[in-house]
């Protein structure tokens, strides 16, 4: 499940320049946001792992990692304040996804929190031919708040929380009957191995990324000491548009190009909003909202346009599809983001535009 576990995972052992670094209250002040018992910062496998995981490269490696998701921090840090989950769960984001939104993992999990799709779905994320909710940059962290949340009230602790996320709820159930204990150093032994390796590594990185990043002095080393100061006030706003409304034209009204406005909404399959429910939220930083606001009250009203859903039968080709509604076969193939017009399939379904706008 985890795209980033091949990278993150270094083959040698040796020790960094962080590993000298000295503990002190404040590390254990963020090892009690996940519940741990301070005494696991000695803990021999943790310190080995830590160690080899945060090399200098590394941690060069994860500090921009955080400066690149810019855009969706801030909004991921509200969310998890007004719903009281610990700040440090951003670092799970990180070693999930790197802050993608179109992170894919081997595995088909998808995202920025690379939720499969089964879980997804039992989170009530959308996943159809025209939108793939665990691309929403807000919806799909409601659903990892969501998530977290019943995992902490399941297993009574936030480290437990953590694990369960990356191993599930079930592996992680069997695992403490096994041992007889919930305790993290219990869980970890590399010896028993009560969990999967993937998974000890994965609290064990959580871990040592909070660390690192509470430390002041490697941040003022690295002249990312404003990471302190980042708030938690949204960059992100949302714009409610009707179905099938052409995302070329949002952008135009917002002033962002077509490739800067799909950047903040991966969600959307097509080059328009899904064609069922009675709006969608299509998000831009705010910056953009007072021009889309001033635009629209100098255009009239979105309204829904006319358009139909196509399903194709066999031998059908784009070409013929578009001489049959009297539309090209670029515009469908741009509003359906169709890249081989030589590869349908039976039964999938095609947008077909009715309107005059251009894709």
């Amino acid at each position: 499940m985890k795209i980033f576990y091949s990278l993150l995972l270094i083959a040698t052992f040796g020790f960094a320049e962080f590993g000298v670094m000295g503990y002190d209250t404040h590390s254990e002040e963020v090892l009690k946001t996940f519940d741990v018992e301070p005494e696991f910062l000695n803990n021999e496998y943790f310190v080995d792992v830590k160690n080899t995981f945060l090399s200098e490269a590394r941690q060069d490696y994860l500090l921009a990692k955080f400066k690149n998701g810019y855009e969706f921090i801030p909004t991921l840090k509200e969310m998890f304040l007004k719903e009281g989950i610990p700040q440090e769960f951003l670092y799970l984001a990180m070693i999930e996804s790197g802050f993608s939104l179109t992170a894919k993992s081997s595995k088909r999990a998808t995202g920025m929190w690379q939720f499969m799709p089964q879980t997804a779905k039992s989170l009530g994320l959308e996943i159809n031919a025209q939108i793939d909710e665990r691309k929403d940059p807000i919806k799909s962290t409601k659903a990892a708040i969501a998530y977290l949340k019943t995992l902490k009230e399941s297993f009574g602790k936030w480290y437990l929380a953590a694990i369960a996320y990356n191993c599930g709820d079930g592996r992680l159930r069997r695992a403490i009957e096994q041992a007889g204990s919930d305790s993290l150093s219990v869980l970890l032994d590399p010896e028993i191995k009560y969990i999967p390796l993937e998974s000890r590594m994965y609290i064990r990185k959580i871990l040592s990324v909070s660390l690192m990043f509470a430390n002041v002095d490697i941040l003022k080393t690295s002249d990312y000491d404003y990471f302190l100061n980042r708030g938690a006030t949204s960059l992100l706003t949302a714009i409610e548009v009707p179905p099938a409304t052409p995302l070329s034209r949002i952008a135009s009204q917002t002033g962002l190009s077509l490739q800067e406005l799909k950047y903040y909404n991966p969600q959307f399959k097509r080059n328009l909003t899904p064609t069922y429910a009675k709006t969608y939220a299509v998000y831009v930083p705010y910056q953009f909202l007072a021009r889309y606001k001033e635009n629209a009250q100098n255009q009239e009203k979105l309204q829904v346009k006319p358009y139909l859903v196509h399903r194709v039968r066999k031998g059908e080709t784009i070409y013929s599809i578009a001489k049959h509604y009297g539309v090209s076969s670029k515009r469908i193939a741009q509003y359906n983001e169709i890249k081989n017009v030589n590869a349908l399939s039976i039964n999938q379904e095609i947008i077909i535009p009715l309107d005059k706008d251009k894709a």
